[in-house]
């Protein structure tokens, strides 16, 4: 994402941070935008139907470290598109943070699916946010799977913005003893 902002700054001033998940929207955006570093920046162009999934990874492997990656996805009109995130931790006997971000925003008519897999360890707070923004005719599908981390407070949100959009969420959550999962 932080190379985005050199290749593309209309559109990802356009799109980074603003009605999606708005800085001020709680605590944890406001530090993900303080501080946030890299990521992955997907566009896809009007009409076009991406048949394989896009797939990123992150993983923390810093001690007592934070992780603040941004995800911003944009499905122009009547594009198609399927995207897979994997995060892990490394388990250590210090607490970590998470405080990621993931804006979708599909406009007019187009598809999208976000799937995440998230295996934090057990010394992870988890405190993501994730949000799409669905226009007219569009729909979004969320697929996320939670295990670990210490503590993970996790609510994707859509907001149906036009017309016929619609969403459909299947979230998955396994706690083990001490983990507590808010989901």
């Amino acid at each position: 994402c932080d190379e985005a902002v050199k290749q593309y700054p209309d559109l990802v001033k356009k799109y980074f941070m603003t009605n999606c998940v708005p800085v001020r929207l709680h605590k944890f955006t406001a530090l993900h935008a303080a501080v946030w570093s890299g990521g992955t920046f997907i566009y896809v162009p009007k009409g076009v139907k991406v048949t394989i999934p896009l797939q990123a990874y992150f993983r923390m492997n810093a001690k007592k470290g934070g992780q603040f990656e941004h995800t911003l996805i944009i499905i122009d009109e009547g594009a198609e598109m399927h995207y897979i995130e994997g995060c892990s931790a490394p388990q250590y006997s210090e607490n970590s943070l998470h405080a990621g971000c993931v804006e979708m925003h599909v406009l007019k008519g187009a598809r999208a699916r976000y799937s995440s897999i998230e295996n934090w360890s057990k010394n992870t707070y988890n405190l993501n946010t994730k949000r799409a923004v669905v226009h007219e005719d569009s729909t979004i599908e969320w697929v996320n799977g939670n295990m670990g981390s210490k503590v993970t407070m996790l609510y994707p949100c859509s907001a149906l913005v036009g017309d016929r959009s619609k969403s459909h969420y299947l979230g998955i959550a396994f706690a083990g003893k001490g983990q507590h999962q808010d989901t």
